[in-house]
């Protein structure tokens, strides 16, 4: 009889663990999602967005460029409420709890999803805005472009850093001792980000946290005469382009393998924030990743 009561034992706990684990997930969500500061960067975000309007005499492609970091506070304000979550399991009760510490880490990261869900819903607001605009400008004549339009996978890169930014929230969270320690980081942090020109040039650029298209190759000097470059080039120079040309290159593949590098990031950034159990696993497959992805972006640039 004890055999035959066996499998009924199992079934029971079985669903009481999942149940438990989207309680646990629910009750993560509550503080997340009510905390006020991503929502507010969120509308900070939309705003520097609505600003973003091709002007006469701008640097070539400077309104392309400056879509996608306009995205930088609300991802601040996604890494600040994950390190607040985070930094709940650092209390003495957070051991005591009736579920493990593993399943408590992924309930607390699952909770954070919609602020994915949020950042792709700004992707989607970005692609509407430049399709209203009617493209945006690239390059100087001869080899400018207006209705220049960011690719999928350039607009992908926003939910992308949204999981990055939930993955440095876990860490800092989880690690600083002090939470009013984190703001003051976690700015710096996106500061630093956000300053894309930093990481502009093809050496740097595909270990950038936010990439920026286009890059910038350059291709002659100031006395080079631009119609003998290729027509399909969009081009930079005098008074722009450092005092040469430039060719300003887009590609999806750069964008593409971009993602595969922040996976990799947000992976080898959960290894903070995740139980000393399987943190290994979590860090090599984060850096196999990461390299890839960055190897990958070198092999594809000029």
């Amino acid at each position: 009889m004890s055999s035959a009561l066996a499998p009924t034992a199992v079934t029971p706990r079985a669903s009481s663990g999942s149940g438990l684990f989207r309680a646990l997930v629910r009750a993560e969500a509550r503080p997340l999602l009510r905390n006020p500061v991503p929502w507010l960067c969120f509308l900070a975000s939309v705003w520097a967005l609505s600003t973003v309007e091709p002007t006469v005499g701008e640097w070539p492609g400077s309104s392309y460029e400056q879509v996608q970091p306009s995205a930088v506070p609300m991802l601040f304000g996604i890494a600040l409420a994950a390190a607040v979550a985070a930094h709940r399991a650092r209390s003495d009760v957070a051991p005591a709890a009736p579920a493990g510490e593993i399943q408590r880490t992924a309930a607390r990261l699952v909770a954070a999803v919609p602020y994915v869900v949020l950042a792709c819903g700004y992707s989607a607001l970005a692609a509407w805005r430049e399709r209203e605009l009617g493209g945006m400008w690239l390059g100087m004549e001869p080899g400018r472009t207006t209705t220049a339009l960011h690719t999928f996978p350039e607009l992908a890169q926003v939910p992308a850093l949204a999981l990055v930014a939930v993955a440095l929230g876990a860490a800092v969270g989880r690690r600083v001792s002090r939470l009013v320690a984190v703001v003051p980081l976690l700015f710096v942090f996106w500061f630093v980000v956000m300053t894309y020109w930093h990481f502009g040039a093809p050496s740097v650029t595909p270990f950038s946290v936010l990439q920026v298209q286009p890059i910038h190759i350059t291709v002659g000097p100031a006395s080079a005469d631009p119609m003998a470059f290729p027509d399909d080039w969009l081009l930079a120079g005098p008074p722009h382009g450092n005092g040469g040309w430039q060719r300003q290159w887009v590609s999806q593949a750069l964008a593409w393998w971009h993602l595969v590098w922040l996976v990799g990031v947000a992976l080898v950034l959960l290894t903070a924030a995740w139980p000393r159990s399987g943190r290994r696993w979590l860090l090599a497959a984060g850096l196999v990743v990461a390299a890839v992805g960055a190897t990958a972006q070198v092999a594809v640039i000029p």
